[in-house]
């Protein structure tokens, strides 16, 4: 069960487990994936959460916040002593304390923690490009580009697609507007679609190859699929304008 396997993992990089337990969760990881995954998971989340606590007050506030929690839902059980404030300058956080009574809602927020992963999406976020569009691009008419680029550039995603779908059938051998038609529907969750797009870019000549490569990366990272992501941005070009952005991105995951 997921929700097992993570505070496993939790109690294992605490090193709150005893002799027998360790040696069966190393034994296991040796050929478990999502084990492996968790357990890196968890050092990302402990490295990102020791960047929000390095404050006495803020440890402390979700200290106290996660006890009212334990409280409300187990009213009953013992509740964790309020450990002793951290000067500003002690950057070690442990959550061993916290394991022995980890459980039912309180454990939600290590699962969501892990599953969800807000470091992740920031990853995503750090490394998106969506360049905005030239109307100075040759092909369909003006005035119809025009307000597709309007609405495009100003993220309004959901209203320019109808319009960049129109041009592309219109023109489904411009480049420029298969590729930010590609784009809009990446960011109105018809993902599957926008790849093929995306593909077909790719597999061309233009000069929106390396642009088409990026985007289907960014797409996966954006699921948190790590291995397709890295099968497209190692396909971004040298010299490439995402180049050093997809090799940045590359050491990171």
């Amino acid at each position: 069960m997921t929700e097992d396997k993570i505070l496993w993992t939790a109690r294992y990089a605490e090193g709150d487990l005893s002799e027998e337990e360790r040696l069966e969760y190393e034994n296991l990881l040796r050929y478990d994936k999502e084990l492996k995954a968790y357990l890196l998971d968890y050092h990302d989340a402990h490295g990102s959460l020791i960047m929000f606590m390095d404050y006495d007050d803020e440890r402390n506030a979700l200290v106290a916040g996660i006890q009212n929690l334990n409280e409300v839902y187990f009213a009953d059980d013992a509740i964790v002593d309020q450990p002793a404030p951290v000067a500003p300058s002690q950057k070690t956080v442990k959550f061993k304390p916290y394991l022995r009574w980890l459980s039912g809602a309180a454990a939600i927020l290590l699962v969501g923690l892990l599953v969800w992963s807000p470091w992740k999406a920031d990853l995503y976020q750090q490394y998106q490009i969506v360049p905005s569009i030239s109307v100075t691009e040759r092909g369909a008419t003006q005035n119809e580009l025009d307000q597709a680029a309007s609405l495009f550039n100003a993220q309004k995603y959901t209203e320019a697609k109808p319009l960049l779908a129109k041009l592309h059938a219109a023109d489904n051998k411009n480049a420029m507007i298969a590729f930010y038609f590609a784009i809009s529907l990446l960011q109105t969750s018809e993902t599957a679609k926008g790849r093929l797009l995306l593909e077909d870019l790719f597999k061309g000549q233009s000069v929106y190859k390396n642009d088409a490569a990026y985007a289907m990366a960014m797409s996966y990272l954006k699921e948190n699929k790590k291995t397709d992501a890295k099968f497209w941005l190692e396909k971004v070009s040298n010299g490439a304008v995402q180049y050093d952005k997809a090799q940045e991105l590359l050491k990171k995951l």
